[in-house]
């Protein structure tokens, strides 16, 4: 009898643990990916049908900045046409591809504008951040711990448990580590983590330059810094002195977009020396903008308004206008748009500007040539 219960227990021991290694499995293992065709959900969208452009009305006046004059035309534009009727977070455009993580279903998608099809790469619950490297092969991910999946070779690896912040390089990813005994940032590579220098802040936000790394204090922590540039990736220099509730984003090779608060929003570029290229009479938040060969953003109509850590915690909305400048012609685009729109991540595509509208979470497109 004695045998028999070993057997019995020993059975079930071995049930036990085969069900929890295929538990771990499905954690650890992305969903193949799945390809479906992009349904209607009960409204119109940018698939079903494109809404004319208006006719415009233009006006050009200047701006005088402390270095240089720029050309400002206004044009007003219909209301944005809906581009996707789903809730997308933490959206990525790269035309005519976009990627991000559909709550509802708890899933990472890859759209496909062209074919009107979507691919889900991995299915995984209460994501709180998501960013893709530049060619879309790697994707890290934020829940209760920091996640790099390698869509390519189809594995979800978790990363340390210190990691505190990361941003993208092209495809090089980097980390920053806090832990009692130090802060720091490093790359990671091959799963190892390569140190790069010292940062003593505790909240830095990250950017980079063609040859080095821009950042500082993350005003939803601090609201006043510094920009430092981390030249070659070795020297550590301050470009700008601190400025009140600052936000900047690069262009990724030479110049960096800067705002913030002073009596009123201020904005202007420099370049990595800290050098004034041009100065702007508005201002805004770095989620709002891209930069590239154009510096595209979605500027509040609201320009006074000072606790701009409340955008962050979902306690203001903004209504905006889009904001287009060329560096190379110093020519600049206003774009009043109808209806409160809270532009985050604007992109501009061969169909217009895509953009993700923070009030009600979708993505829209304003179709600009």
């Amino acid at each position: 009898m004695r045998k028999v219960f070993k057997l019995i227990f020993l059975l079930i021991g071995m049930i036990i643990l085969i069900s929890f290694g295929i538990l771990l499995y499905k954690e650890i293992k992305p969903k193949k990916p799945e390809i479906e065709t992009l349904k209607k959900e009960g409204r119109e969208t940018y698939f079903e049908e494109t809404k004319p452009e208006t006719e415009t009305t233009k006006t050009s006046e200047t701006i005088t900045t402390s270095s240089q004059e720029a050309t400002t035309t206004k044009t007003n534009l219909k209301t944005p046409n809906l581009l996707i009727d789903t809730i997308i977070l933490y959206p990525k455009v790269d035309y005519p591809f976009i990627y991000g993580y559909d709550p509802t279903n708890k899933v990472i998608k890859a759209y496909n504008l062209e074919d009107k099809t979507y691919k889900e790469i991995l299915k995984k619950e209460n994501i709180k951040g998501l960013s893709f490297s530049e060619n879309n092969l790697l994707a890290l991910i934020k829940d209760e711990n920091y996640w790099l999946l390698d869509i390519f070779k189809d594995k979800l690896n978790r990363l340390p448990l210190n990691v505190k912040n990361s941003f993208w390089v092209n495809n090089d990813l980097y980390l920053f580590i806090s832990s009692p005994e130090a802060n720091y940032l490093a790359k990671f590579d091959n799963n190892n983590l390569k140190k790069i220098t010292d940062i003593y802040i505790l909240n830095p936000v990250f950017d980079y330059l063609e040859d080095g790394i821009v950042y500082y204090e993350n005003l939803k922590n601090t609201n006043f810094s510094p920009l430092y540039f981390i030249k070659n990736y070795k020297e550590k220099i301050q470009i700008l002195e601190p400025k009140t509730n600052l936000s900047a984003i690069s262009n990724k090779k030479d110049l960096i977009y800067v705002s913030y608060y002073e009596n009123g929003w201020k904005s202007y570029i420099i370049n990595k020396d800290g050098q004034k290229i041009i100065e702007f009479n508005f201002g805004t938040l770095k989620e709002k903008c891209t930069f590239k060969d154009l510096l595209i953003c979605g500027v509040p109509k609201n320009q006074d308004f000072s606790n701009l850590e409340d955008w962050y915690y979902y306690k203001k909305i903004f209504s905006d206008k889009l904001v287009i400048f060329d560096p190379k012609n110093l020519d600049l685009k206003y774009y009043d748009i109808e209806g409160n729109f809270d532009i985050v991540n604007p992109t501009l595509t061969p169909i217009g500007v895509i953009f993700f509208n923070r009030n009600d979470a979708k993505l829209y497109v304003i179709p600009i040539k």
